[in-house]
């Protein structure tokens, strides 16, 4: 599924000359439905858009919602946005969903978004000639593409359809493809031990080589299981030991725009927090892409930026990192909680930190 997003001061369709819906300030959404979307795409299409921080709030930076702002909405259902000109000059729409089919989806769908927000929802006439006029508010306008049939790719075989669909949780922020105990599992170890699984989700931490204090780190080496003090030597990242350079908001931003770069096609990012010492995220690796991979490409993309930007040479990052595949729906909950305690936990305040969600 998708669709191209316009934030609009004000929008109108007409048909035979007759204004079937219209909207003041709020969102213009152009809507194309594939041959293969399913009701999840319709979920996370809805999701999506009632969520999109695409408004500006009172520094005029873009961090509000059309629900936020108590906005309105237009949708538009467009089947050329399914057309394909990659060969020749005459598109082919044979990706769209035929006809009859679709108007029943597109039904379903603008009952499930009036179902899901007290706004103002409006639309135009499915399958008419329609003219649609607009006044784009800045311009700004977002391209959005459903990212359910990347996640299913990126889950093994033997996990059906159904359980891929669970990553779509209305109660929750982030993508979800949880453990599943049917799948074989990968292990290997270097000071900590690493389980993982193609294409399921996982709760992440990397932190800066300085960032706990040799002592505790000696200690913490000698002992058999480490996982059995994992919280305290999380507590030790918290107390903001070294030289803390993510405190500041041009390296924390690095980082942010690494994490950010590449969700919705390596991976798909849930919430995370860049705090003065460390990072945590949550991250679920699509198509044929590792979770070794994106923690390379964040850390060396990071490391030689951070470096250039303070006029240093060395490591940035300790080489090894945390990992926890997230098992189920309320596992991910405590790690979603977690990361957003966290600044508050460790008695940050408010510029101290970065912390925001993924695309999904």
């Amino acid at each position: 599924m998708k669709a191209v997003v316009q934030r609009v001061s004000r929008g109108s369709v007409r048909v035979d000359g007759q204004t079937v819906g219209e909207i003041g300030r709020g969102l213009l959404v152009l809507l194309g439905i594939g041959k293969d979307d399913t009701a999840a795409d319709a979920d996370w299409m809805i999701k999506k858009v009632l969520g999109l921080r695409i408004f500006p709030d009172d520094t005029k930076n873009m961090n509000r919602s059309v629900t936020d702002i108590g906005g309105e909405v237009l949708v538009v259902s467009q089947f050329t946005l399914c057309g394909d000109a990659s060969r020749g000059t005459r598109p082919s729409f044979s990706d769209a969903m035929p006809p009859a089919d679709a108007e029943r989806f597109y039904n379903d769908l603008m009952a499930k978004l009036r179902g899901a927000t007290a706004l103002k929802v409006a639309e135009g006439k499915f399958a008419a000639m329609m003219d649609v006029e607009l006044v784009n508010d800045g311009p700004v306008t977002i391209m959005v593409e459903s990212i359910v049939k990347k996640v299913e790719r990126a889950s093994s075989p033997s996990v059906p359809v159904e359980r891929a669909s669970r990553l779509l949780k209305t109660d929750s922020s982030s993508i979800l493809v949880p453990f599943d105990p049917e799948t074989s599992i990968e292990g290997s170890r270097r000071e900590l031990p690493h389980w993982q699984q193609p294409g399921r989700t996982y709760f992440v931490t990397f932190r800066l080589a300085d960032s706990v204090p040799a002592e505790k780190l000696r200690q913490w080496k000698k002992l058999s299981d480490k996982n059995v003090v994992l919280d305290e030597f999380q507590a030790w990242l918290d107390h903001g030991h070294g030289e803390c350079w993510l405190k500041r908001h041009e390296m924390a931003t690095i980082v942010e725009t690494a994490l950010r770069h590449f969700d919705g096609q390596r991976y798909a990012l849930g919430e995370y927090v860049i705090m003065p010492t460390h990072v945590h995220a949550l991250v679920t690796p699509l198509a044929e892409n590792t979770l070794a991979d994106i923690l390379h490409s964040w850390k060396s993309f990071t490391a030689h930026e951070i470096n250039r930007a303070l006029g240093r040479t060395g490591a940035v990052w300790q080489d090894e990192s945390f990992d926890h595949i997230v098992r189920d729906e309320e596992a991910l909950t405590r790690f979603e909680q977690y990361i957003q305690q966290n600044p508050t936990v460790a008695g940050l305040k408010e510029g101290e930190y970065l912390a925001g969600r993924g695309k999904s």
